[in-house]
């Protein structure tokens, strides 16, 4: 009886060893399940290219899916019934002409005495690369007219060197590296591989150094013009040189553009580029808080940026208000063009007036939706608000600027020109 009792104990302690197994397993199951589902809700909550102002290329190979602010206007995709096509447009008379004959007639007798006409004329527009190789002479003569007196021709003034590179290759390299982005290592690999000419790097370096100096003066002009623009376009990127971060300033229209590459992105950099302290025009941005340092300018809010954080706001955190603000200012937009159209230059003062009202009563019903955090008690230091109270407090507080091309047909309804 006892050995029975002994081995019922035994059996107990085995069963309640196993128990205390499996629920330590199930508890470090169920806490990386947790974890899982976090990661995948941060993801799917991740902000990037198409909901924020995240650059494309901090999407990496998760770019999300295109998806269009327009409204589908119902028609076929493509050209629609009655809209007259084009296609390549011929610059310029032919340089050789080719005719084709029957393969017949390849080597017939009677060949010079058909009369063939033709039946149909096909184009192809192509280049040739090659490069030249011109030598120049200095001619001497013994001139009769002058009493047989010696005459010596002149070099052309640019002509210079026993050996030298002509204008155009310099032009061309210069091009490749200021407007095609290409890095002086990949120009001088170009150059020797496409056109078999032999230039070294410092050379190709020395004709954009001498680029730059015969284009001060002509830059200076444009920075000017710029300063007096009627609305000018603000953007900064980030760009690389020489394996540091610098960025790059546009401050353009559409008809006028002025770069300047400097270290550093905020007030520091624009004031020494020296083109937006003293501008007292309109000015549009992405709302990128050194630029209201120039408080003597008007400022315009760039609403691709804007309903960018909308989408975010709808679709991951399932704000109703933020589809809501979407429509309205495509709405405004679409309205805008149609009456731009129609050789109008403004809207009604009333219905200007109605699309503010709508606007504020979208801000109203976004604020009953997310009112601000309770403070709890004993916590010092301010309460986090939060992304959406935050966007909503900047498109209250900043309606103005966000507005600016409902009130003022002459700025852009986004900043693209600059982008």
């Amino acid at each position: 009886m006892e050995d029975e009792r002994q081995m019922l104990l035994r059996i107990i302690e085995g069963q309640n060893a196993l128990l205390q197994t499996q629920a330590e397993q199930i508890k470090a199951l169920t806490e990386k399940i947790d974890a899982l589902l976090k990661e995948l809700e941060e993801k799917k909550h991740k902000k990037n290219s198409r909901n924020s102002s995240a650059p494309p290329s901090s999407d990496g190979y998760a770019k999300p899916t295109p998806k269009s602010q327009r409204k589908s206007s119902g028609a076929k995709p493509g050209g629609q019934d009655g809209h007259k096509g084009s296609s390549m447009k011929l610059m310029k008379a032919p340089d050789e002409i080719r005719e084709h004959y029957p393969q017949a007639c390849s080597g017939c007798p009677n060949r010079e005495h058909c009369h063939g006409h033709i039946v149909e004329r096909r184009y192809e527009s192509d280049i040739i690369v090659e490069s030249r190789l011109i030598e120049h002479r200095q001619m001497v003569c013994c001139c009769p007219m002058a009493e047989n007196k010696t005459l010596i021709g002149e070099f052309p003034k640019n002509i210079t060197g026993t050996k030298q590179y002509g204008n155009n290759l310099k032009a061309f390299a210069a091009a490749l590296s200021t407007v095609g982005m290409v890095g002086i290592d990949r120009i001088h690999e170009l150059l020797t591989g496409v056109f078999d000419i032999s230039v070294s790097t410092g050379s190709i370096q020395n004709w954009i150094t001498q680029l730059s100096s015969a284009t001060k003066d002509a830059v200076q002009q444009i920075r000017e013009r710029v300063r007096r623009l009627r609305v000018l376009n603000c953007d900064e990127t980030g760009l690389r040189v020489n394996g540091s971060l610098h960025w790059l300033h546009c401050l353009c229209d559409e008809n006028w553009s002025y770069f300047a590459l400097h270290k550093k992105r905020g007030s520091k950099a624009m004031d020494e580029i020296d083109v937006l302290p003293g501008f007292r025009n309109t000015m549009v941005h992405d709302f990128w808080k050194p630029y209201y340092k120039y408080d003597r300018a008007v400022h315009g809010i760039c609403n691709a940026h804007i309903m960018r954080e909308l989408v975010y706001a709808q679709e991951q955190k399932h704000q109703n208000w933020a589809k809501s603000m979407q429509d309205l200012l495509i709405e405004i937009q679409e309205s805008r063009n149609i009456l731009m159209a129609q050789k109008e230059t403004s809207f009604q003062a009333l219905v200007l007036e109605a699309y503010r009202l709508r606007y504020d009563s979208i801000i109203q019903q976004g604020m009953a939706e997310n009112p601000a955090p309770q403070k709890p008690k004993g916590k010092r230091g301010r309460t986090g608000k939060g992304k959406i109270l935050c966007l909503l407090e900047r498109l209250r507080d900043y309606k103005g600027d966000i507005l600016r091309f409902a009130a003022d047909w002459t700025v852009p309804f986004t900043n693209n020109e600059a982008e």
